[in-house]
């Protein structure tokens, strides 16, 4: 749980990175499950002819759950990375407790394969969650401020520093001059810091942080920076 730029993509891939390293071959499929409809999600049955149609969560947990050569240890996640409401995560309730069955509109139940398969859900935050959702779940709160723009910022100025180190020291220079005071100002309403004169943050139409907007500004950079 965390707002865009936290870095929870970059932990689940680290994650899954680490354990191929260990040996323990991890598989990861993302969907986002806002971007269909509930019965494209889980499946559709004919109310005439009785014909089932997979949906795709469906589909893709039951290949998922799929029962894993003797001897072999593996891993296999679904990361849902959309928001979490009741239209679509009330079915998943009785994955998440004792049961770990996933029940289909056809009467189908799929028994959830721990530990080979786990869920994760990615998601902006639980405003919608219903609390039967809630306490079925382990959270982990990945904050934005504790990573900061600056990491994503240094690695940029290396990338910049291999082309050209005479543009990269003056891209530094510049950065730290009007980049930091630029953000502190835009994001936390920080005027002066030495005076300790600080205002409300500014208003954004689609509000941004502080990594998405030194992301948008390297990107401009990238752009107008060319060789020509």
């Amino acid at each position: 749980v965390g707002p865009t730029g936290g870095g929870k993509t970059v932990l689940l891939n680290t994650l899954k990175r680490a354990q191929d390293s260990l040996g323990v071959p991890t598989k990861m499929h993302t969907l986002n499950p806002k971007a269909q409809s509930v019965l494209e999600l889980y499946g559709v049955l004919d109310p005439a002819t009785r014909d089932w149609t997979d949906g795709l969560l469906s589909n893709i947990f039951r290949e998922m759950n799929k029962p894993v050569p003797e001897g072999k240890d593996e891993r296999r996640y679904i990361v849902y990375d959309g928001d979490v409401d009741a239209l679509w995560v009330e079915n998943m309730n009785s994955v998440m407790d004792d049961n770990k069955l996933l029940t289909l509109p056809n009467g189908e139940r799929i028994r959830l394969n721990y530990p080979t398969c786990c869920m994760l859900y990615e998601v902006f935050d639980l405003q919608y969650a219903s609390p039967a959702t809630v306490s079925r779940c382990g959270m982990v709160y990945v904050d934005p401020k504790d990573l900061g723009y600056k990491p994503f910022l240094d690695s940029w100025l290396a990338g910049r520093e291999r082309e050209s180190p005479a543009e990269a020291g003056v891209l530094t220079g510049l950065m730290g001059k009007y980049l930091t005071p630029c953000v502190e100002y835009v994001v936390d309403g920080i005027e002066d810091k030495e005076k300790m004169l600080i205002g409300d943050p500014l208003k954004q139409i689609v509000p941004r942080t502080d990594l998405g907007l030194t992301m948008q500004l390297t990107r401009l950079l990238d752009g107008m920076l060319t060789a020509e």
